[in-house]
Formats: structure tokens, sequence, C-alpha cells
């Protein structure tokens, strides 16, 4: 028969692993929110895998992020390690390499 002190002790380490299991699927998820903090509209956001030599499809499509703005941008559940342009609408460019996108929820530029 178990005791109140066996039961407090299986509930504690049926928590801690079940938490462990629900923190290891959210940190599995890549996608995250930009925000633009500069003064400028962001006519292009690119986002690929670190492991691919090309951008990609702009992100934003026919959209344009204004200066405050946020835009989700969704990925694949795994592909954590991840390069991100932005194209202002002035031509200038920033880049992040080799961000873990799995590790945040948020990224602001510049």
């Amino acid at each position: 028969m178990a005791t109140p002190r066996h039961l407090v002790s299986f509930a504690a380490v049926a928590v801690m692993l079940l938490g462990g299991r629900v923190a290891s699927a959210q940190s599995n998820d890549p996608s995250f929110r930009l925000t633009n903090n500069s003064a400028a509209t962001v006519n292009e956001i690119y986002v690929s895998s670190s492991n691919t030599n090309s951008w990609g499809p702009d992100r934003l499509g026919d959209r344009t992020l204004a200066s405050g703005g946020s835009y989700t941008i969704r990925l694949p559940a795994g592909q954590c390690v991840n390069d991100i342009r932005v194209v202002y609408a002035n031509g200038q460019a920033n880049e992040r390499r080799r961000v873990n996108t799995c590790n945040l929820t948020d990224l602001v530029f510049p």
C-alpha cells in the first residue's frame, strides 16, 4: 500500500515529466512574430533554413509591414535554425543569421 509521502513524490515526478514534454513540444515550434521597429516600411521578409543557400519566397507577398507593425511567420515544425532578411522600402536590408526561432516567440528588427 502506498503511503501519502510516496503518492506526493509520484505526483511531483509525474508533473515534472509531463511539464518537460509540454516544454519540448513548444520548443519545436519555429514560428514567430516579427515586429518592424524601424521608421521605414518593410517591403520584403525572407526566412529560410540556415542549411539552404537561397532565401526562398518573400513572406509578405504583396503586403507591406508599416513601422511598429507585426507579422507572424509560420514555419514547419523542427525548422529551428533560420536566416532572416528584411528589406525596407528605401532598399536597405538587415539580416540575422542562424537564429534559433524555436527559442523565441517575438523578433524585433532592426
